[in-house]
């Protein structure tokens, strides 16, 4: 069941994953009705690892759903109602993915029943807490406690310390990924005699897990898979037939003057470099800019699904170095040139951290808000429709 898109979550599902008996625990927790405290339990689920609210299913004294699966009362406002809680009673908000999943109970011949699936994401802020921000609670896998319970002074301050070595670990993967693509630049790229200098311009791109702790495949998986996961955008990305490197695989190209560098890493590190130079030296092609950001955003999302990943995950984008360049937009508006707009800023630097699913949902006008951004950035203030022509003149839909 953790492994399915909350959209795509059906009732058989739900009661196939209820009919192996899991207990509740850190990352799981049934309700046979909605709680008078929901957002208690929500808020816990958002200080520790995340897990999984089931409204509907009645548990047994050892944490073990009880079946035949009994359903809540299916009538208007039930997503409203969880929505209403995770908004008006946490703080800070916790923005909640909802997923009502209406069934027929024996005799009934129309749905009249419903399950509430709650799946709640590990928050990257610090502590959420409830009671108007009095109280704060955690998660833990001992039924005496009833799981969910205050946290004292030692244990707020672990809910902060307790993030520290995933995101160490995120920096590392980072400046490993930065490390290969310099070096395939460095020596790749001489063994053919080509220019082993930076670009004129590069854009990197990178999408990871908010909190890498656990391998999402072995590199094996990766190698085998990666075909599968690859995208169109007005090119493949990413671009060439995945190799084996530590920890992972990459794609390499076959040299060109437009550099190109894309790895994929086993806690989910994406990291793809590519050669921004337009027809002049002081030119930034835009069209690739948004092509590598649409295309790595799909690529990521698909690869995440498929693995079963559906928590928080960083985007972040660097375009460097860009003082007093301009951006040349192929096709837009005939071969324009906007030489006038040019950037007081050594490196551009955009990104977000969101939900695979709230991605998934917004990702093109999230797409779109980075690439006026990137525009602001020269001066410019590009108008939403204009972004949109734009992507349409690329190819981007």
């Amino acid at each position: 069941m953790f492994s399915i898109p909350i959209d795509n979550l059906t009732f058989a599902d739900v009661n196939n994953f209820c009919q192996a008996l899991p207990r509740e625990g850190t990352i799981l927790d049934y309700k046979l009705d909605f709680p008078a405290r929901l957002e208690k339990t929500v808020a816990s689920f958002a200080n520790t690892y995340g897990g999984h609210i089931i409204i509907g299913v009645d548990e047994t004294s050892t944490g073990e759903p009880v079946l035949p699966i009994a359903g809540v009362p299916l009538q208007p406002g039930l997503r409203e109602r969880v929505v209403a809680k995770c908004l008006d009673a946490i703080y800070p908000p916790v923005y909640p993915e909802v997923r009502i999943i209406e069934f027929q109970s024996a005799g009934a011949t129309s749905p009249d029943r419903a399950l509430v699936v709650v799946p709640v994401q590990e928050s990257d802020a610090s502590a959420h807490a409830v009671d108007g921000g009095r109280n704060v609670y955690f998660r833990v896998d001992n039924i005496s406690e009833q799981f969910t319970r205050r946290a004292t002074v030692e244990e707020i301050e672990w809910l902060s310390s307790k993030r520290r070595k995933p995101l160490e670990l995120k920096a590392q993967l980072l400046m490993e990924a930065k490390r290969r693509a310099s070096h395939y630049l460095e020596v790749y790229r001489s063994l053919r005699e080509l220019s082993t200098g930076e670009p004129r311009c590069k854009q990197v791109l990178w999408t990871v897990p908010t909190f890498p702790r656990n391998e999402l495949a072995s590199p094996e998986q990766l190698w085998q898979k990666s075909f599968n996961w690859r995208v169109q955008v007005n090119f493949d990305f990413p671009i060439g037939t995945a190799v084996p490197i530590a920890g992972g695989v990459r794609h390499p190209q076959s040299p060109t003057m437009n550099y190109w560098y894309t790895e994929v890493n086993r806690f989910g590190l994406i990291y793809s470099e590519i050669g921004l130079q337009g027809p002049g030296s002081e030119a930034i092609t835009s069209s690739y800019f948004a092509s590598l950001l649409v295309g790595g955003l799909r690529f990521s999302l698909r690869l995440y699904e498929s693995l079963g990943y559906f928590g928080l995950i960083d985007l972040g984008v660097d375009v460097t170095p860009t003082r007093n360049r301009y951006p040349f937009v192929p096709g837009a508006i005939g071969d324009e040139h906007l030489r006038d707009y040019r950037t007081l800023e050594d490196t551009i630097s955009l990104g977000f951290t969101a939900p695979v699913q709230q991605i998934r949902e917004s990702l093109m006008q999230r797409a779109m808000q980075c690439y006026q951004e990137f525009f602001w950035a020269f001066g410019f203030r590009m108008e939403e429709a204009m972004a949109a022509s734009h992507f349409a003149s690329f190819g981007i839909s």
